[in-house]
């Protein structure tokens, strides 16, 4: 399924027109937008986002790898159910062919986490329905929360 490419917030565009993502870089890009978004924030979607921005600037301790590598489980599950429900529908409204094998999260291989002063570094492997893995890293910093192809 095509996504539009967005980029610090902006609509990315080549010559004028509206450039799409498919693929690994679409997974990347909405993992970002479920992993960056806090909890809460939008009053219409009260569910989405994640508590991982709450950690901005936060003292970090060996018993916060695991609240965070939980929080990080709980959204790559829900992300992944919402591709469950949305494949269903695509295939019973006969649309499966504009789904992308390598955006589809087909297993969550590890979730490891690294914790330095007040920065969390966790490193995700996936792998796709392609049979692709897919390596993505989290930053929590006091810049914010990232997320990169690893």
């Amino acid at each position: 399924m095509k996504t539009i490419v967005v980029s610090n917030g902006d609509i990315q565009l080549n010559h004028g027109k509206i450039q799409f993502s498919t693929g690994s870089d679409k997974l990347i890009q909405d993992l970002n937008r479920w992993l960056v978004e806090p909890l809460g924030t939008g009053y219409t979607t009260p569910g989405f986002g994640s508590l991982l921005p709450s950690y901005i600037g936060t003292a970090q301790d060996g018993s916060s790898v695991g609240t965070i590598e939980n929080e990080i489980l709980r959204i790559l599950q829900l992300y992944q159910g919402q591709q469950v429900l949305s494949l269903r529908a695509s295939q019973n409204s006969a649309q499966l062919a504009n789904w992308n094998k390598s955006e589809i999260i087909q297993s969550i291989l590890s979730i490891q986490t690294v914790i330095q002063n007040t920065q969390v570094i966790s490193s995700v492997v996936l792998k796709t329905f392609t049979g692709d893995v897919l390596s993505i890293n989290i930053s929590v910093t006091n810049n914010g929360v990232t997320v990169n192809n690893g």
